[in-house]
């Protein structure tokens, strides 16, 4: 049985019903000048690995397009009120949603907000996967995905590094790499020596979606299992972004939309409309 099935028969058939297009990244609704961000978050999240939560089940989340810092002592959080209001409209009712996380650890005074992408089907599935780890911060399958991100990030152990790695969609043997290293360089204060693995995303950049391995190691099964399952989905991203991004085109919203609508006037993900259709099919 496939990945996909299973997500969507784990879930359930009716949480994959999705939206009315009007409700599918609705950026109409906000002022000229939000909508132009709005767009251009959009557009630079598809560019980068987010695609790869947005329209694959591949990464549960995707986060790094919008980045903030906020005075703690004196904190102004007035942008950060504005993007939320921003980010509110990139969704597709409770199956793709973004926000503005805050994290917990301070930095010179710093706090950093980082603009999150939640794929909830895929955050479902990896908690479904991993049930005794996650199940250590009381969350189950059906735990939001604010919910589920904010339970470990307070962790000051490695199990956060663990849990992110997982819904980031890194290959196992990375995750458990990195976790190493992470608490070797804790105990001892000794950097491990790394290499990194990249794969492909439309903007080409090496720091989209990228992780740790050890140093030396060469491509694996994994990371070749990993490029094949996003190389259809940046091919289709490529040709639908021609039709939809430039002067005059419709923009990065209307691609999602009409790439999201199941023929039925109803919006959602596309793997979960293959997954749909393939258990209509079984």
């Amino acid at each position: 049985m496939s990945g996909l099935l299973v997500t969507v028969l784990a879930i359930g058939v009716g949480a994959t019903n999705g939206v009315a297009r009007s409700e599918c990244f609705p950026v109409e609704r906000l002022s000229a000048d939000d909508r132009k961000v709005a767009e251009e978050i959009l557009l630079k999240a598809l560019d980068s690995e987010a695609l790869y939560s947005l329209v694959g089940d591949i990464k549960a989340i995707s986060s790094g397009w919008v980045s903030l810092r906020v005075d703690v002592e004196k904190p102004d959080l007035t942008t950060a009120e504005r993007y939320r209001r921003i980010l509110s409209s990139l969704r597709s009712g409770d199956d793709v949603f973004a926000n503005l996380q805050p994290f917990w650890r301070v930095f010179e005074g710093k706090r950093y907000l980082e603009g999150v992408f939640y794929n909830r089907a895929a955050v479902s599935r990896v908690i479904r996967e991993n049930r005794e780890f996650f199940g250590f911060y009381g969350l189950s399958p059906s735990s939001h995905p604010i919910e589920t991100v904010m339970a470990f990030e307070t962790d000051a152990t490695s199990r956060r590094s663990l849990a992110y790695g997982l819904l980031f969609g890194y290959p196992r043997y990375a995750i458990d790499f990195f976790v190493s290293a992470d608490r070797i360089q804790r105990d001892k204060k000794t950097f491990v020596t790394r290499d990194f693995f990249h794969v492909p995303v439309f903007s080409g950049s090496k720091n989209s979606f990228v992780y740790a391995v050890p140093k030396g190691s060469t491509e694996s099964d994994a990371d070749r299992n990993l490029k094949a399952l996003c190389a259809p989905i940046l091919a289709e991203y490529r040709r639908r972004r021609a039709q939809y991004i430039g002067p005059g085109k419709l923009g990065p919203a209307r691609l999602l939309r009409d790439w999201y609508d199941d023929g039925n006037g109803r919006c959602r993900p596309p793997f979960l409309q293959s997954a749909v259709k393939a258990e209509k099919g079984s």
